[in-house]
């Protein structure tokens, strides 16, 4: 692609060095030459216009944005050619200055500033905004600046030459104003061509847009210079630059972008990432229209200083330009209140993910164990109670076997939904977490019996029948209950867990779908299993009959038959 711009390059250079040939050495009489040099002028700014607009609408971003601008900027400059040339090759009599030529010469830079300032907008904070804010922004940006040199150039030279009194003197003052415009942009194109994140990323485009501008800019200041002496006519060959300029825009327009001249996938994401370090670049771009605004209060308050008043049209323009920075300000507030409320919102959303569970929405462990050390605290220093309940799902490892994994996630979205209701259904409220797999917490702030009847009624809740892919399951639960005071040295999260978890281990030994607690003197005992109805549940204030029925085994928080290996105890998996 770089070779087809080469060449694209070449052919076009060669044809304009052809009608410039033509048009200065006398081969074709005046009046042709005259014509065909306004001809090519047209011709040039029409072809930067389409190229501009056409390669504006394959790109995205400021790759887009900068070439759509600067399609307007080099049509507004195609009109004034129009007007130019329809007076001078076909009416065949002076152009009337100020006219509307002026106007459509004028509107260019009004475009091309916002283009170039384009270049440092693709930045990852203002890519988050619409494209009718970004164009917004811009256009204001470039009026800004556009209008900061106006008033700096009138304050200094144009406006002692308005009122000079001569009879070309507001001609001359127009005149003056092309060079000015055009070095304007031929400066910014410099200063984007030192910043080196810039240059890597827009070096052909830069170099074109640049020689185009430059072109542009010559023509300009020798239109000025030759009406500041006087010169009736401006020979053909100063024309040189308004032919080639239109043309090296077009040619920067159909230039690739880094990811076009990029090979893999690699290449583009690191362009990307240097995208997004262009904060620097972007604090610069906010900066510049403020910095002419000190500038011009400067020039004002020397002017003021120096001669007792203020020219009237400097007043003018002046506060135009505030009010049109006070307007992009209003806009910058805007946005930057938007980007904090989304910071806040991403904080809030980021919070909410490192505390619960993707799946479930419920706490997740991380979060479960911040509110358990905080229990067990209040605990250890005000002697507040809570049961720690640890839940497992009976052969739920069936689900995702036979219905797929799928299915399992919906059935554990049930079975958390129940898992809450019923927690809170219970009256004393609690915290519920999904510990890993298919094993959940609760954190009760009451007693032992609280906390078993709403061991009891997990049971039965889960149990309850659902509907997943056409088949009718029921899921039954085994839960391990300890209360915090069951033992007498200070508790730690680390000893309830493994008693909670050796509880549950029992239930599950027992035939599952039951609860087993620790009772106040640390022994194991069945609080309620679904297999068996009538094991006691108001157990706490009745005699150890049960105990002897089920066999007392020895089980202490200490020793526990059959206990299971103690590496699953700290980080239990999923069980069946």
């Amino acid at each position: 692609m770089a070779t087809q711009l080469s060449r694209r390059t070449i052919a076009s250079l060669s044809a304009v060095v052809v009608v410039v040939a033509v048009i200065t050495l006398g081969i074709v009489p005046n009046a042709f030459a005259v014509a065909l040099d306004d001809a090519a002028q047209l011709a040039g700014g029409l072809v930067a216009t389409l190229t501009c607009w056409y390669t504006g609408r394959r790109r995205s971003g400021p790759e887009r944005r900068w070439r759509v601008l600067m399609a307007a900027g080099m049509a507004c400059w195609s009109g004034g050619v129009l007007f130019w040339g329809l007076y001078r090759s076909v009416l065949h009599i002076p152009l009337p200055s100020p006219s509307f030529a002026d106007v459509g010469f004028f509107l260019f830079p009004v475009f091309a500033v916002p283009a170039l300032r384009s270049l440092v907008t693709s930045t990852s904070r203002r890519s988050k905004f619409s494209s009718a804010h970004a164009w917004i922004t811009s256009l204001l940006d470039g009026m800004v600046v556009v209008g900061s040199l106006f008033v700096l150039s009138w304050a200094t030279v144009l406006g002692q030459v308005a009122r000079s009194g001569e009879t070309d003197s507001l001609q001359f003052m127009l005149a003056l104003m092309y060079p000015v415009t055009d070095l304007v942009l031929v400066a910014m194109v410099g200063l984007l061509a030192v910043v080196p994140r810039i240059l890597r990323r827009y070096r052909t485009q830069l170099v074109l847009l640049g020689a185009g501008l430059v072109s542009l800019s010559v023509s300009d200041s020798l239109y000025a210079y030759l009406v500041a002496t006087g010169a009736e006519e401006m020979p053909l060959v100063a024309d040189a630059g308004f032919i080639a300029g239109p043309i090296l825009i077009a040619l920067a327009a159909s230039a690739p972008s880094l990811e076009q001249r990029s090979s893999g996938t690699f290449a583009a994401r690191t362009a990307e990432r240097r995208l997004r370090g262009w904060s620097a670049s972007d604090r610069t771009q906010l900066l510049v229209p403020y910095a002419l605004m000190v500038v011009i209060a400067v020039a004002v308050a020397a002017q003021w200083i120096a001669t007792g008043s203020v020219d009237p049209v400097v007043l003018v323009l002046f506060f135009t330009v505030v009010v049109l920075s006070l307007v992009r300000q209003v806009l910058t507030l805007l946005q930057n209140d938007a980007l904090l409320r989304e910071l806040s919102a991403a904080q809030t959303e980021l919070s909410y993910r490192a505390h619960h569970d993707g799946l479930t929405g419920l706490l997740n462990r991380s979060a479960f164990d911040d509110h358990l050390a905080s229990a067990i605290d209040r605990h250890n220093r005000l002697g507040e109670v809570g049961v720690l309940l640890l839940i497992d799902l009976d052969d739920f490892k069936a689900i995702n076997d036979r219905l797929g994994h799928g299915a399992g996630d919906r059935s554990l979205k049930t079975l958390s939904r129940r898992l809450t209701e019923s927690v809170n259904g219970a009256g004393n409220g609690g915290i519920v977490a999904r510990f890993g797999g298919d094993e959940f917490t609760v954190l009760i702030p009451a007693g032992i019996d609280a906390g078993c009847r709403t061991a009891k009624s997990i049971v039965d809740t889960l149990r309850l029948p659902q509907e997943i892919e056409g088949h009718t399951v029921s899921i039954g639960a085994s839960v391990g209950v300890v209360e915090l005071d069951t033992f007498e040295k200070a508790v730690t999260a680390d000893t309830l867990l493994r008693n909670a978890d050796r509880a549950m281990y029992e239930a599950k030994k027992n035939g599952k779908a039951g609860v087993f607690a620790y009772d106040s003197d640390g022994s194991l005992r069945m609080v309620y299993n679904l297999g068996e109805r009538s094991a006691p549940f108001a157990w706490w204030g009745e005699e150890r009959t049960r105990r002897e029925r089920h066999g007392k085994r020895g089980i202490t928080p200490n020793i526990v038959a059959g206990e299971p290996d103690p590496a699953r105890l700290i980080a239990p998996p999923t069980r069946t």
